[in-house]
């Protein structure tokens, strides 16, 4: 793929460019979800010029090919007010003489107020436009794709099963030649304010992709899971869900030919399948399909990739789960995503539009009456093009695994946006990428870019109240369900993406954003000068905690957010907004403690409810207010010894997300054998002792404490907000601070830990590495960063 993308930093404007191609579709409104269209267009060329370039965006996202190859896939995907396009080199692909531009887009309609459309414009080395979407352009509905298919609706990248019949792809639609006559002529979407090109609703801004294209690679399965045969037995009350049917649990192979089904798991061989053909002596009871379970070892982002000599009109469905449920798979319960593949007659290779997350794959063949070849399965893996500059390796080994698999699970939450887990909604949540993975990219891989989508994406979602839409690579609308803290969160996060890159524009170009945001919570500051009440949907994290009334730590993230705000503030020069942050930090310092804290537990009350104390006790609230200065420190210390050491009193533990504020507060209380321990004990005993090889959602797998009382649902395998680890233990273990934004001069404080070690931190300028060994210790920085000691 010969691609293009443009970096952008905060404060510099989109790269300007004067379209001259028109956006198209089908006749209509565009709205029918879950489509597919076929646009194609031939032109001329003359091949002394062999610089082209090509231009391209839909709604919702393309695969593009020219005479006949694919070019790319995408675009980001976007809110239609701040629409990603895509640019490719396609100067290899071209020929003297006639040429096609062919592109399949798929509307899946999950933002309210968009439509299906494509816009494209190939240009020459001297800016001259050798064809772009028009009229003139050629558009079939592609029938070889189902558009009433099941929707798995909490999924915001890829919710529908794909129901593909190869028998129904016209045959050379993507090259030169191909019998279009009896297509349609795309039509323009035009817009009643402008007839100037491109502009249209919705798509009412466009910005070039500002991070790399994804890269991929290709693995096979470890292991043969389940070989067995089921019973075909239609589904017919739901008969759109493909799940139910790769549900069912089968028997031993009797009826059905499934033969060298160790072959899928090795490059080279065939394995032979063949549904059961007894029912045609009309005697025999049945048809049975051969199936065959897949595992990959751990979760990946992938295509499933299927090689194949096929049969017309059988078919292959394919299942995909993160985990087996009692040893089965199981994707009927929840994560329904499957897809199905109506082969044609001889050699072909399916691949699915989306990828999905899976570690298991399930394979059930149906209606193949004659043996079928499959000459492999393999995923194809989907990620994005980070660099491993951080490190940190030691001479303990849980600590080593609980980073790999934290800095995984990081990796894997990473596409064209940065996800809550790949595998259920595949969304940006605004408080998980703020207050975890943002910095664990930072950590891990030094990265920039894909941050800097995040905080420009997320600051397109405000809302009208002034708080930021929960999940950003969509568009939120439900101004009532918002989560106040995420919004704290997000602020933090534009500070520290500020702190790391030493690029002001973040704060010029966001700081009216971070204003909003801070103005929300000023208004239900209370008569004690806490902040009370707040009617939105303060989350915290899914731990039971009380949120009502003064919720100590809504109060404590407000005033370490107001913190940064203020520096913003004074960055910013605007006084007024400084004089004022600080006064209502003021406000919350006076009467935290006085308001919050209980004597005779020695710590600290979830909430005051109207002067009363509530009973419940957490380390949430705790140790916000050591994290973020709300105690000083003999009474920081007192409340480590009453929850940590004496455990004088029940307390509630924070979920894996809010365990980032756990480790930190506990370094800060100068404790850092406690977060050591913390570590060790919740995710080397409960993650990687279980076998994990990236980080769960909350501490169990199978249900949830968070109503107080245990409720069995399944949870996420891979979720970055738990990832936190990966960062802590790089960053604080050598106790790295930014001492000048951009990193210019970083301090090291390194904490006494009982073993050795070896890090490595990114910065801008390149990682400092710190390698401990017994009593020594050895630092090297690159130019441009000097480390104080």
């Amino acid at each position: 793929m010969a691609a293009v993308s443009q970096k952008r930093t905060g404060n510099e404007p989109a790269a300007a460019r004067r379209w001259c191609g028109r956006w198209i579709w089908a006749e209509g409104d565009g709205k029918a979800k879950n489509v597919y269209y076929y646009f194609r267009r031939e032109f001329m060329l003359n091949a002394t010029d062999t610089e082209h370039r090509l231009f391209i965006t839909a709604d919702t996202r393309y695969q593009v090919y020219v005479n006949g190859k694919l070019v790319g896939r995408g675009p980001p995907q976007s809110q239609p007010y701040l629409q990603y396009y895509d640019e490719y080199d396609v100067g290899a692909y071209l020929v003297d003489g006639r040429n096609c531009l062919a592109v399949i887009v798929n509307y899946v309609g999950n933002n309210a107020g968009t439509r299906g459309g494509l816009l494209a414009e190939l240009v020459d080395g001297r800016g001259q436009v050798a064809t772009m979407t028009g009229a003139d352009w050629r558009v079939a509905r592609a029938k070889a794709w189902r558009a009433e298919t099941f929707c798995f609706r909490m999924n915001k990248y890829s919710p529908y099963q794909e129901v593909h019949d190869a028998r129904a792809v016209p045959v050379g639609w993507d090259g030169v030649g191909c019998d279009d006559s009896r297509w349609d002529g795309a039509t323009v979407v035009r817009c009643r304010v402008s007839d100037r090109p491109p502009a249209v609703w919705p798509w009412t801004n466009l910005v070039p992709r500002d991070i790399p294209f994804m890269v991929e690679s290709t693995a096979l399965p470890l292991a043969i899971e389940v070989a067995e045969e089921c019973l075909a037995i239609a589904n017919r009350v739901r008969s759109e869900d493909l799940s139910i049917g790769l549900s069912v649990v089968g028997g031993g192979i009797k009826h059905c030919r499934l033969e060298g089904v160790e072959h899928l798991c090795r490059d080279g061989g065939e394995t032979i399948v063949q549904s059961s053909t007894k029912h045609l002596d009309r005697v025999f009871d049945g048809v049975y399909d051969p199936c065959v379970v897949l595992d990959f070892g751990k979760v990946v982002t992938a295509y499933a990739q299927i090689e194949l000599d096929g049969v017309a009109g059988g078919m292959v469905d394919i299942g995909y789960a993160e985990r087996l449920i009692d040893g089965r798979f199981n994707n009927a319960l929840e994560g329904q995503f499957a897809d199905r593949y109506v082969m044609r007659e001889g050699k072909q290779t399916y691949q699915p539009f989306t990828w999905k997350a899976f570690r298991y794959l399930k394979l059930r063949f149906s209606g193949c009456c004659q043996p079928v070849g499959v000459r492999s399965v393999k995923a194809v893996i989907t990620s994005y093009p980070f660099e491993e500059q951080g490190s940190f390796q030691c001479d303990e080994p849980v600590l080593n695994a609980v980073f790999d698999i934290c800095r995984y699970t990081i990796k894997l939450c990473c596409n064209e946006c940065i996800m809550d887990t790949p595998w259920r909604e595949q969304g940006q949540w605004l408080g998980d990428v703020s207050a975890v993975t943002l910095g664990g990219i930072y950590a891990c891989f030094g990265d920039t870019r894909l941050p800097g989508k995040f905080l420009r994406q997320s600051a397109a979602n405000q809302l009208c109240t002034g708080l930021i839409g929960n999940m950003t690579n969509v568009v939120s609308e439900d101004w009532m369900q918002v989560i106040p803290d995420y919004s704290l969160w997000w602020v933090r996060a534009l500070w520290n993406h500020y702190q790391y890159t030493g690029d002001e524009g973040w704060i010029h170009e966001f700081y009216p954003h971070v204003m909003k945001v801070i103005g929300v919570f000023v208004n239900y500051i209370d008569e004690h000068g806490l902040v009370a009440d707040m009617p939105y949907w303060v989350f915290v994290d899914w731990a039971d905690v009380e949120k009502q009334g003064q919720c100590a730590v809504l109060n404590a993230l407000l005033y370490g957010t107001l913190e940064a705000a203020g520096q913003m503030a004074r960055l910013k020069r605007d006084s007024y907004s400084a004089d004022l942050m600080e006064k209502v930090r003021s406000g919350i310092r006076a009467s935290f403690v006085r308001r919050l804290y209980d004597s005779q537990k020695r710590c600290f009350s979830d909430a005051n409810l109207d002067g009363v104390l509530s009973p419940k006790v957490s380390e949430h609230a705790n140790c916000a207010a050591i994290l973020w200065g709300l105690c000083e420190e003999e009474l920081a210390g007192q409340v480590v010894e009453t929850l940590y050491e004496s455990r004088s009193v029940a307390c509630t533990e924070a979920e894996p997300f809010f365990t980032t504020v756990v480790l930190q507060a506990l370094d800060r209380a100068g404790r850092f054998d406690l977060a050591l321990e913390v570590i060790r004990n919740r995710w080397g005993r409960r993650m990687v002792e279980r076998g994990a090889s990236s980080t769960y959602e909350e501490w169990g797998t199978n249900g949830s404490w968070r109503s107080g009382e245990y409720s069995g649902f399944l949870r996420s395998l891979s979720h970055a907000w738990s990832a936190h680890p990966a960062e802590f233990l790089i960053r604080n273990v050598v106790g790295v601070e930014i001492a000048e934004p951009g990193c210019g001069k970083v301090r090291l404080r390194p904490r006494a830990v009982p073993f050795d070690y070896s890090v490595a931190v990114p910065t801008p300028h390149g990682p400092i590495r710190v390698c401990k060994s017994g009593a020594e210790m050895e630092v090297s920085a690159p130019a441009g960063v000097e480390v104080l000691r």
